[in-house]
Protein backbone atom coordinates (compact mmCIF):
# COMPACT_ATOMS: atom_id res chain seq x y z
CA UNK A 1 0.00 0.00 0.00
CA UNK A 2 2.67 2.49 0.73
CA UNK A 3 4.67 1.85 -1.92
CA UNK A 4 1.94 1.92 -4.23
CA UNK A 5 1.47 5.50 -2.70
CA UNK A 6 4.22 6.88 -2.83
CA UNK A 7 5.49 6.02 -6.23
CA UNK A 8 3.07 8.04 -8.18
CA UNK A 9 3.95 10.70 -6.09
CA UNK A 10 7.46 10.54 -6.95
CA UNK A 11 6.63 10.06 -10.62
CA UNK A 12 4.15 13.49 -10.58
CA UNK A 13 7.23 15.35 -8.97
CA UNK A 14 9.81 14.53 -11.76
CA UNK A 15 7.31 15.09 -14.45
CA UNK A 16 6.50 18.69 -12.90
CA UNK A 17 10.46 19.42 -12.53
CA UNK A 18 11.08 18.31 -16.36
CA UNK A 19 7.71 20.53 -17.34
CA UNK A 20 9.01 23.38 -15.13
CA UNK A 21 12.23 23.13 -16.31
CA UNK A 22 10.89 22.82 -20.25
CA UNK A 23 8.79 26.00 -19.52
CA UNK A 24 11.80 28.04 -17.72
CA UNK A 25 14.05 27.29 -20.70
CA UNK A 26 11.67 28.45 -23.45
CA UNK A 27 11.21 31.66 -21.76
CA UNK A 28 14.78 32.25 -21.31
CA UNK A 29 15.65 31.06 -25.00
CA UNK A 30 13.04 33.68 -26.28
CA UNK A 31 14.63 36.65 -24.19
CA UNK A 32 17.84 35.43 -25.26
CA UNK A 33 16.53 36.03 -28.64
CA UNK A 34 14.93 39.45 -27.94
CA UNK A 35 17.72 40.94 -25.73
CA UNK A 36 20.26 40.03 -28.71
CA UNK A 37 18.59 41.91 -30.94
CA UNK A 38 17.17 44.16 -29.51
CA UNK A 39 19.16 47.71 -29.27
CA UNK A 40 21.94 48.08 -26.31
CA UNK A 41 22.67 51.29 -27.12
CA UNK A 42 20.95 54.27 -29.49
CA UNK A 43 23.44 56.67 -30.63
CA UNK A 44 23.04 59.45 -33.27
CA UNK A 45 19.98 61.12 -31.55
CA UNK A 46 18.42 57.75 -31.48
CA UNK A 47 18.67 57.35 -35.52
CA UNK A 48 21.53 54.37 -35.24
CA UNK A 49 20.90 51.12 -32.95
CA UNK A 50 23.59 49.31 -31.91
CA UNK A 51 22.10 45.74 -31.18
CA UNK A 52 23.07 43.14 -28.58
CA UNK A 53 25.05 40.98 -30.77
CA UNK A 54 27.10 43.58 -32.10
CA UNK A 55 28.51 44.23 -28.33
CA UNK A 56 28.78 41.00 -26.09
CA UNK A 57 25.02 40.08 -26.71
CA UNK A 58 25.92 37.15 -28.74
CA UNK A 59 28.72 36.16 -27.00
CA UNK A 60 26.52 35.37 -24.01
CA UNK A 61 23.87 34.05 -25.73
CA UNK A 62 26.20 31.47 -27.01
CA UNK A 63 26.93 30.48 -23.42
CA UNK A 64 23.23 30.42 -22.62
CA UNK A 65 23.36 27.94 -25.37
CA UNK A 66 25.90 25.55 -23.47
CA UNK A 67 24.09 26.34 -20.69
CA UNK A 68 20.62 24.35 -22.01
CA UNK A 69 23.12 21.90 -23.60
CA UNK A 70 24.68 21.15 -20.49
CA UNK A 71 21.24 20.68 -18.34
CA UNK A 72 19.71 18.23 -21.32
CA UNK A 73 23.27 16.05 -20.63
CA UNK A 74 22.70 16.14 -16.63
CA UNK A 75 19.01 15.59 -16.93
CA UNK A 76 19.34 12.38 -19.60
CA UNK A 77 22.82 11.16 -19.42
CA UNK A 78 24.68 11.74 -15.91
CA UNK A 79 27.30 13.89 -14.41
CA UNK A 80 24.69 16.58 -12.85
CA UNK A 81 27.33 16.85 -9.93
CA UNK A 82 29.64 18.62 -12.53
CA UNK A 83 27.10 20.07 -15.09
CA UNK A 84 25.05 21.59 -12.93
CA UNK A 85 26.71 23.58 -10.75
CA UNK A 86 29.12 24.46 -14.04
CA UNK A 87 25.46 25.33 -15.75
CA UNK A 88 24.48 27.55 -12.46
CA UNK A 89 27.78 29.09 -12.10
CA UNK A 90 27.62 30.49 -15.96
CA UNK A 91 24.37 31.36 -16.13
CA UNK A 92 25.28 33.69 -13.16
CA UNK A 93 27.89 34.95 -14.93
CA UNK A 94 25.57 36.04 -18.05
CA UNK A 95 23.31 37.82 -15.68
CA UNK A 96 26.17 39.74 -14.08
CA UNK A 97 27.79 40.77 -17.45
CA UNK A 98 24.56 41.50 -18.88
CA UNK A 99 23.85 43.98 -15.86
CA UNK A 100 27.37 45.36 -16.10
CA UNK A 101 27.10 46.60 -19.57
CA UNK A 102 24.14 47.68 -19.30
CA UNK A 103 25.91 49.84 -16.07
CA UNK A 104 28.33 50.49 -18.57
CA UNK A 105 26.11 52.06 -21.24
CA UNK A 106 24.39 54.15 -18.68
CA UNK A 107 27.62 55.63 -17.57
CA UNK A 108 28.67 56.50 -21.23
CA UNK A 109 25.42 57.80 -21.86
CA UNK A 110 25.60 60.13 -18.79
CA UNK A 111 29.17 61.05 -19.83
CA UNK A 112 29.45 60.66 -23.24
CA UNK A 113 32.65 62.93 -23.45
CA UNK A 114 33.52 65.63 -26.10
CA UNK A 115 31.18 63.46 -29.11
CA UNK A 116 28.09 64.00 -26.71
CA UNK A 117 26.70 66.56 -29.09
CA UNK A 118 27.50 64.34 -32.11
CA UNK A 119 26.19 61.20 -30.41
CA UNK A 120 23.72 61.96 -28.56
CA UNK A 121 23.84 58.56 -26.84
CA UNK A 122 21.03 56.75 -25.17
CA UNK A 123 20.31 53.16 -23.88
CA UNK A 124 18.40 50.35 -24.83
CA UNK A 125 16.69 47.83 -23.37
CA UNK A 126 18.69 44.72 -24.84
CA UNK A 127 20.91 44.06 -21.62
CA UNK A 128 18.03 44.08 -19.12
CA UNK A 129 15.85 41.75 -21.47
CA UNK A 130 19.25 39.30 -21.45
CA UNK A 131 19.78 39.24 -17.77
CA UNK A 132 16.26 38.30 -17.32
CA UNK A 133 16.64 35.68 -19.66
CA UNK A 134 19.98 34.65 -17.72
CA UNK A 135 17.49 34.90 -14.51
CA UNK A 136 15.02 32.35 -15.91
CA UNK A 137 17.89 29.80 -16.77
CA UNK A 138 19.21 29.98 -13.38
CA UNK A 139 15.38 29.57 -12.23
CA UNK A 140 15.66 25.91 -14.59
CA UNK A 141 18.96 24.82 -13.73
CA UNK A 142 17.83 24.52 -10.02
CA UNK A 143 14.71 23.03 -10.44
CA UNK A 144 15.70 20.52 -13.28
CA UNK A 145 15.81 17.14 -12.84
CA UNK A 146 19.60 15.50 -12.94
CA UNK A 147 21.46 12.29 -12.91
CA UNK A 148 23.94 11.77 -10.84
CA UNK A 149 25.25 9.09 -12.78
CA UNK A 150 29.30 9.36 -13.87
CA UNK A 151 29.59 10.26 -17.76
CA UNK A 152 31.09 7.65 -19.97
CA UNK A 153 34.05 8.24 -22.12
CA UNK A 154 31.60 8.73 -25.38
CA UNK A 155 30.06 11.30 -23.23
CA UNK A 156 32.48 13.29 -22.66
CA UNK A 157 34.00 13.54 -25.99
CA UNK A 158 30.58 14.56 -27.29
CA UNK A 159 30.42 17.25 -25.28
CA UNK A 160 33.83 18.49 -25.98
CA UNK A 161 32.94 18.30 -29.85
CA UNK A 162 29.80 19.89 -29.05
CA UNK A 163 31.35 22.44 -27.77
CA UNK A 164 34.24 23.11 -30.27
CA UNK A 165 31.26 23.15 -32.59
CA UNK A 166 29.38 25.59 -30.57
CA UNK A 167 32.29 28.21 -30.79
CA UNK A 168 32.39 28.63 -34.24
CA UNK A 169 28.66 28.36 -35.26
CA UNK A 170 28.33 31.34 -32.92
CA UNK A 171 31.59 33.16 -34.15
CA UNK A 172 29.76 32.69 -37.64
CA UNK A 173 26.48 33.95 -36.51
CA UNK A 174 27.50 36.83 -34.78
CA UNK A 175 29.67 38.34 -37.86
CA UNK A 176 27.03 37.78 -40.19
CA UNK A 177 25.33 41.03 -40.23
CA UNK A 178 28.77 42.88 -40.76
CA UNK A 179 29.50 40.34 -43.37
CA UNK A 180 26.16 40.81 -44.93
CA UNK A 181 26.65 44.73 -45.44
CA UNK A 182 30.61 43.95 -46.81
CA UNK A 183 29.03 40.99 -49.23
CA UNK A 184 25.76 39.25 -50.00
CA UNK A 185 27.65 35.99 -50.66
CA UNK A 186 30.03 36.46 -47.73
CA UNK A 187 26.84 36.95 -45.27
CA UNK A 188 25.01 34.17 -46.95
CA UNK A 189 28.09 31.66 -46.43
CA UNK A 190 28.87 33.10 -42.57
CA UNK A 191 25.02 32.37 -41.68
CA UNK A 192 24.19 29.09 -43.26
CA UNK A 193 28.29 27.84 -41.69
CA UNK A 194 26.78 29.27 -38.15
CA UNK A 195 23.75 27.14 -38.80
CA UNK A 196 25.30 24.11 -40.27
CA UNK A 197 27.50 24.16 -36.91
CA UNK A 198 24.77 24.68 -34.58
CA UNK A 199 22.54 22.03 -35.88
CA UNK A 200 25.55 19.68 -35.77
CA UNK A 201 26.68 20.25 -32.46
CA UNK A 202 22.78 19.81 -31.11
CA UNK A 203 22.75 16.82 -32.98
CA UNK A 204 26.23 15.27 -31.57
CA UNK A 205 24.76 16.01 -28.36
CA UNK A 206 21.68 14.53 -28.33
CA UNK A 207 22.11 11.04 -30.44
CA UNK A 208 24.40 8.39 -29.34
CA UNK A 209 24.81 7.31 -32.87
CA UNK A 210 27.60 8.39 -35.47
CA UNK A 211 25.06 9.56 -38.09
CA UNK A 212 26.01 13.13 -39.09
CA UNK A 213 29.85 12.79 -38.38
CA UNK A 214 30.82 12.48 -41.85
CA UNK A 215 29.18 15.77 -42.32
CA UNK A 216 30.65 17.26 -39.81
CA UNK A 217 34.07 15.96 -40.84
CA UNK A 218 33.22 17.59 -44.56
CA UNK A 219 32.28 21.03 -42.78
CA UNK A 220 34.89 21.28 -40.84
CA UNK A 221 37.57 20.36 -43.48
CA UNK A 222 36.25 22.87 -45.94
CA UNK A 223 35.43 25.93 -43.75
CA UNK A 224 39.39 25.61 -42.70
CA UNK A 225 39.95 25.54 -46.59
CA UNK A 226 37.89 28.28 -47.77
CA UNK A 227 39.97 30.27 -44.35
CA UNK A 228 43.19 29.44 -45.32
CA UNK A 229 42.08 30.13 -49.25
CA UNK A 230 40.79 33.54 -47.86
CA UNK A 231 44.19 34.16 -45.69
CA UNK A 232 46.77 32.71 -47.93
CA UNK A 233 45.05 34.25 -51.31
CA UNK A 234 42.02 36.16 -50.84
CA UNK A 235 38.48 35.61 -51.69
CA UNK A 236 37.02 36.85 -54.86
CA UNK A 237 34.24 39.23 -53.54
CA UNK A 238 33.23 42.59 -54.66
CA UNK A 239 35.04 45.84 -53.47
CA UNK A 240 32.58 45.67 -50.62
CA UNK A 241 34.80 43.20 -48.81
CA UNK A 242 37.97 45.34 -48.04
CA UNK A 243 40.02 42.92 -46.54
CA UNK A 244 43.10 45.45 -46.51
CA UNK A 245 41.38 47.55 -44.68
CA UNK A 246 41.15 44.75 -41.51
CA UNK A 247 42.95 44.60 -38.51
CA UNK A 248 44.92 41.63 -37.67
CA UNK A 249 48.36 39.63 -38.51
CA UNK A 250 48.62 39.23 -42.40
CA UNK A 251 50.23 36.33 -43.28
CA UNK A 252 49.63 36.08 -47.07
CA UNK A 253 47.88 38.35 -49.40
CA UNK A 254 44.07 37.74 -48.71
CA UNK A 255 42.77 39.07 -45.41
CA UNK A 256 44.78 39.20 -41.98
CA UNK A 257 44.16 36.86 -38.81
CA UNK A 258 42.35 38.14 -36.19
CA UNK A 259 41.42 36.76 -32.82
CA UNK A 260 38.25 35.71 -33.74
CA UNK A 261 39.36 33.90 -37.28
CA UNK A 262 42.16 32.38 -34.94
CA UNK A 263 39.57 30.90 -32.31
CA UNK A 264 37.14 29.82 -35.24
CA UNK A 265 39.35 27.77 -37.12
CA UNK A 266 41.58 26.21 -34.45
CA UNK A 267 37.90 24.84 -33.28
CA UNK A 268 37.34 23.51 -36.42
CA UNK A 269 40.60 21.81 -36.48
CA UNK A 270 39.87 20.35 -33.19
CA UNK A 271 36.37 19.14 -33.92
CA UNK A 272 37.87 16.59 -36.56
CA UNK A 273 40.01 14.42 -34.42
CA UNK A 274 37.12 14.33 -32.23
CA UNK A 275 34.84 13.34 -35.00
CA UNK A 276 36.94 11.15 -36.23
CA UNK A 277 37.33 9.48 -32.39
CA UNK A 278 33.79 8.83 -32.01
CA UNK A 279 33.18 7.32 -35.52
CA UNK A 280 36.01 4.99 -34.88
CA UNK A 281 34.75 4.02 -31.13
CA UNK A 282 31.10 3.64 -32.57
CA UNK A 283 32.59 1.38 -35.54
CA UNK A 284 34.69 -0.66 -32.79
CA UNK A 285 31.35 -1.31 -30.48
CA UNK A 286 29.42 -2.30 -33.40
CA UNK A 287 32.23 -5.08 -34.49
Amino acid sequence: MTTHAVAPRIQVRLVSRGGATILLVCVAMILMIVGVALPWLFVFNGLTAVPGFSLDGGYLAAIMVAIVGMLWVAAFRGGARILRPLALVAAAAVLADSLYSAWQITAYVAQPGITAALTVPSVGAGPYVLAAGAAFLIAATLVSPSRVDTLDGQTVIRLFLTLVLLIPAAIHLILTPQHFGESPLLGAGFLVAGIVQLVAAAFVLTRSDDRGLNLILLVSVALIAIYAYAVFIGLPFEPGHDAGGAAGLGIGVGEPVDLKGLISVMAEIAAIPLALFLARSRSAIRD
